[in-house]
């Protein structure tokens, strides 16, 4: 039979002596023990044995009241401007996660001081999650540290095909993956053997490939400065400005030019071997034999004459003659 004890004027309060237990008994069953009004508990330790905690709040505050700006009321001095949630684990040191005011952060260019640290004694522990929804932009602080990827096994291959023997294929898994240090020099290495670049360049200055199979004309390599081509160089010959060099024949592309070979100053122009002079007429030359000089003389081949070399010679004066044999000279020596 239930009994209910009524005071409906004034306040109801049980009291035992000082230091003394109030027990609400439920019997051997467990029973309910129902407040129906606020529950206020004003000594310094409330202990809960339950196994299953239900709280309808949807935010629990801690540290309340707190004076001043920051975390400081009741919390001891060995462990600052701290509060948070620690969990007993036995024979091992509690963990925690604690809001800590004398952290610092630095973070895209703001700063701060006050976060939440995860640990466990005096180790800071990891976080596991699937995933980090930032909101914005994320960025990672890690002071002299570095950011890496770690206790995982060939992360790389999640990043490029590989296969499946360590050797890299170069296809981009995904996008949006983040490659480690591992997956960029495969990558490189990848790169470099088998995906040639045709072109090495700064500003508009360049050295370039041209191949037969992808130009469809012959194969060369090409340089050039001021993006104006200057030399070319193909299997079988080198050609710059008006020469080409080919075998063992330098060659001007344009005709009635003239081929100079200078040497400034008290330089002389020297040849270390027997010097061949072909009979005329030359490549492209329209007369048999060459025009005077506008300064100085040329020399060339023709038909001997009395000479017996086919040596000859034209000056500016248009003097024109053959340069005459040893022995034709001395036989002249005698006449003359």
């Amino acid at each position: 039979m239930s009994k209910v004890v009524r005071v409906s004027n004034s306040n109801y309060k049980v009291a035992v002596q000082e230091g003394g237990s109030i027990t609400l008994d439920t019997g051997i069953e467990t029973g309910t023990t129902i407040v129906t009004g606020d529950l206020e508990v004003r000594g310094t330790t409330t202990t809960v044995e339950s196994v299953d905690v239900v709280i309808k709040d949807n935010i629990l505050r801690l540290n309340v009241p707190a004076d001043g700006d920051a975390v400081t009321d009741g919390i001891p001095a060995s462990l600052g401007y701290r509060a948070g949630i620690e969990i007993e684990r036995g024979q091992r040191v509690d963990a925690r996660i604690v809001f800590d005011e004398q952290l610092s952060w630095t973070l895209g260019g703001d700063v701060g001081t006050g976060t939440f640290t995860f640990e466990a004694g005096t180790d800071t522990l990891p976080i596991k999650t699937p995933g980090i929804v930032a909101g914005g932009n994320l960025y990672l602080s890690t002071g002299a540290g570095i950011v890496t990827v770690t206790g995982t096994t060939d992360y790389e291959e999640g990043i490029f095909t590989y296969d499946g023997s360590g050797n890299i294929l170069g296809t981009v898994i995904d996008d949006d993956h983040i490659p480690n240090t591992k997956a960029l020099v495969d990558y490189v290495s990848f790169t470099l053997e088998n995906i040639f670049q045709p072109r090495i360049q700064e500003g508009d200055t360049y050295v370039e490939a041209l191949d037969f199979d992808d130009t469809g004309d012959p194969s060369k390599v090409q340089i050039g400065i001021d993006n104006t081509p200057v030399a070319e160089f193909f299997a079988d010959r080198f050609e710059t400005g008006d020469i080409r060099l080919q075998g063992n024949t330098i060659t001007l592309f344009s005709s009635n030019e003239n081929l100079v070979l200078d040497s400034p100053g008290t330089g002389t122009v020297q040849i270390r071997d027997v010097l061949e002079m072909s009979a005329i007429p030359y490549v492209d030359d329209a007369s048999v034999e060459p025009l005077s000089p506008d300064a100085g003389i040329r020399i060339y081949t023709s038909t001997e004459g009395s000479g017996k070399t086919g040596l000859y010679f034209v000056n500016s004066n248009d003097t024109r003659s053959e340069l005459i044999s040893k022995n034709r000279a001395l036989l002249y020596s005698m006449l003359f």
